[in-house]
């Protein structure tokens, strides 16, 4: 496994305040989707050219339950921005990305939204999880 042990806790050295963002809890959540299994339409994703970052297991189920709970748009913004950014939309930069994803999920869903609706839900969803889990 690419990303060593699997932790429960933050080890001290990074459970300092205002040391992790929110950005370190979605990309903690994406490691602990990539060693799980997949699921629906995801793609398996193993990066062998990332520093090892161990998985803080209790913070990926808090990100998680909170992306659950989403409307199925809003957690497919999220799962293309973080675990299937190397997967399904790998090289490629911001504005394709969002371009792409909105085709996916008008393609899924049926539902139509704006690259200005995708950032709001994006941004929406960063400020949730560091206002609940910072």
């Amino acid at each position: 496994m690419p990303y060593g042990n699997v932790n429960r806790a933050a080890p001290a050295d990074q459970a300092g305040a205002g040391q992790r963002t929110a950005e370190d809890l979605m990309w903690n959540w994406a490691r602990w989707c990539w060693v799980g299994a997949t699921v629906g339409n995801m793609q398996p994703y193993v990066s062998y050219q990332d520093n090892y970052h161990p998985i803080l297991v209790d913070d990926a189920r808090a990100v998680d339950a909170m992306h659950r709970r989403l409307p199925h748009h809003e957690a497919m913004i999220i799962t293309a921005e973080y675990p299937q950014r190397n997967v399904r939309f790998a090289d490629m930069a911001a504005p394709e990305r969002r371009r792409a994803a909105i085709r996916w999920i008008l393609s899924v869903t049926g539902l139509q939204i704006s690259e200005q609706q995708y950032q709001l839900y994006l941004g929406l969803f960063l400020h949730d999880v560091s206002r609940r889990l910072l």
